[in-house]
């Protein structure tokens, strides 16, 4: 909860700043707000994605918002005395999983074999075909799919009951996602370190997936070098690294 405070008190100060800012980098949020790179990116990126700012490579660029007056709703009585009650008796409701965070067992998903992830999605996407099927069309469906009514029921009755926990296996492998949002920071101009880009990587994953990982299980930043290194030359990681300024439009420079 502390660190959820935190976190929600420093995205304030940064919308405080770069309001009176309008156009800075990350290096003039480190100093102004004495926090790291690490907290701050992050924040930037969801701001960003709120259309709050714009990433303009080298700087970023507030965006000015349109305020829009906000409605008031007024509750009715049977509101008012149902927030009065001590207790509200649940009705019974249809249950609909759509996303695959909502299911037990999760993040073992992706840390599961890419052979084990198939299977799973596999059987979900059974599982949605034969929906409200009567069971004569359930086995016709089943045999064409080459899945016994066995099989079926099993991983019908392990997903009501345990979600994926049973599901995705011991054996672990890392998530290929990692290793591709490291690549994206860590080949880029505004050359983080290799600890930084590691870092800001797992944090994104966990902002996909909305659940936090144990960096245990996730690579080091120097193996993850080691991978990169395997796929482009020192010379190409260079150029990502840094600032092409050859097609700089030196000429219309002042261009009014």
């Amino acid at each position: 909860m502390e660190t959820r405070h935190r976190k929600n008190l420093l995205e304030k100060n940064i919308e405080i700043a770069i309001k009176k800012l309008n156009i800075f980098t990350v290096e003039d949020l480190e100093i102004l707000l004495e926090k790291s790179k690490i907290e701050i990116i992050p924040i930037l990126e969801k701001l960003t994605s709120k259309n709050i700012i714009r990433d303009n490579g080298d700087s970023y660029i507030y965006i000015p918002q349109i305020s829009k007056s906000k409605e008031k709703t007024i509750e009715s009585d049977s509101d008012c005395m149902r927030h009065m009650l001590p207790f509200q008796v649940k009705k019974p409701k249809e249950v609909f999983p759509k996303y695959i965070n909502e299911l037990d067992g999760f993040i073992d998903y992706f840390f599961a074999p890419p052979e084990t992830k198939q299977n799973i999605k596999d059987m979900f996407k059974l599982l949605k075909q034969t929906q409200g099927m009567n069971e004569r069309e359930l086995k016709k469906t089943l045999k064409t799919a080459n899945i016994t009514l066995n099989k079926y029921n099993k991983f019908k009755y392990e997903i009501s009951r345990n979600g994926l926990i049973n599901l995705v296996g011991s054996e672990t492998r890392e998530p290929g996602e990692i290793y591709y949002f490291f690549k994206e920071y860590y080949l880029s101009p505004k050359q983080y370190s290799l600890s930084e880009a590691r870092e800001l990587a797992i944090q994104r994953f966990e902002r996909l997936i909305k659940i936090k990982i144990n960096r245990a299980k996730v690579s080091s930043a120097k193996t993850y070098l080691r991978w990169v290194k395997k796929e482009y030359s020192d010379n190409k990681i260079e150029k990502f690294r840094n600032l092409n300024f050859s097609r700089f439009d030196t000429e219309n420079f002042f261009h009014e």
